[in-house]
């Protein structure tokens, strides 16, 4: 069977995060009609149906995810190839888009420490390829290959944030005057973990608008049309714009860790990675921010690091859950 162009590949990636045929257009640059007509085609070639439409818009079929993480990593390795081809080798540095938010505004700083740098996003529900990466921040439960080191970095807060004109006009005083404005949804069970979280003695019905991702939600809620659940952290940067509010200050934990991982033999410009975001991330704590206190009060300087590596042992062991903070036994080991 011939292999589809990449083209139509990545329309099936774009539609399984967006959920909408309109969404995916915008970001793919076509039109409406043009991604309809991807997706038929590949169903036709196939033989297979790839999405189902449900009320929350289209939803990826198993046999379209396999099709999915195959074309990401297809992706990832066509990108390594340019690299070496041109040799324009690159620091590939991966983290999640919903992270970028909280720190694109510094990234200016790390850019004159280290000016040779390729940045690339991606979602909660994508398929990450760590192999396509010098340096990655990634959830726990994200397995890294053999040869990559890491420090945990912070455990995920929630809080739900919104406009300050959507605040004002929904007059969000109380969790059961929240529990009846417009949610936006990427998790229902996240939202009602909350609610318990403040207070609210019988669980409301979680309704509203489902998104694929937090950081679509986050964007919608900048937009003015309802309130989120954010990471605290990444919501940092819009409070503190003003673009922004947490009409209710109570935040819940996600039970998942974020943690920082670096190939091995990149250990000496990961460091400076780290030298940058490490400080950006403890200069933004607040009470919600629920950084590991373990990686804060020992990371090694910078000299010290050229010396040996910084990370729990095993990685993958430690990685698999979140786990709570005195679970984390960090350590100085020879590379």
């Amino acid at each position: 069977m011939n292999v589809p162009p990449l083209q139509s590949l990545r329309t099936l990636e774009v539609l399984s995060r967006r959920r909408r045929i309109g969404a995916a257009a915008v970001e793919l640059g076509l039109t409406h009609s043009a991604v309809s007509q991807t997706v038929s085609r590949l169903e036709s070639r196939f033989g297979v149906r790839l999405f189902l439409k449900n009320s929350w818009g289209f939803e990826a079929t198993p046999q379209c995810k396999n099709l999915i993480d195959a074309y990401v990593a297809a992706s990832a390795a066509l990108a390594r190839a340019l690299d070496e081809s041109t040799g324009e080798r690159r620091f590939r540095i991966l983290i999640p888009k919903m992270t970028w938010a909280w720190l694109s505004p510094a990234i200016e700083r790390l850019y004159r420490s280290k000016p040779d740098l390729s940045f690339r996003t991606y979602q909660d529900e994508d398929a990450v390829d760590l192999e396509s990466a010098d340096f990655a921040v990634v959830a726990s439960g994200h397995i890294p290959p053999s040869g990559f080191e890491g420090a945990a970095l912070y455990d995920e807060r929630l809080i739900p944030v919104c406009s300050p004109t959507f605040a004002e006009a929904a007059s969000l005083a109380t969790p059961a005057r929240l529990a009846r404005s417009r949610l936006l949804i990427s998790r229902r069970d996240q939202w009602l973990s909350w609610f318990s979280r403040a207070g609210l003695v019988s669980a409301p019905d979680i309704d509203g608008p489902l998104f694929a991702d937090a950081s679509l939600a986050m964007e919608a809620a900048l937009r003015g049309q309802g309130v989120a659940l954010c990471c605290t952290v990444a919501a940092t940067a819009a409070i503190a714009r003003g673009e922004l509010i947490a009409p209710i200050p109570v935040s819940v934990g996600a039970d998942r860790r974020l943690w920082a991982i670096w190939k091995r033999a990149q250990s000496d410009a990961a460091a400076r990675v780290l030298d940058w975001l490490l400080p950006e991330l403890m200069a933004s704590e607040t009470p919600h921010i629920s950084l590991v206190e373990e990686t804060a009060r020992q990371a090694p300087a910078p000299e010290a690091r050229n010396r040996g590596g910084f990370y729990p042992e095993p990685l993958s062991n430690l990685m698999t859950s979140a786990g709570p903070p005195d679970a984390l036994a960090f350590r100085r080991t020879a590379l």
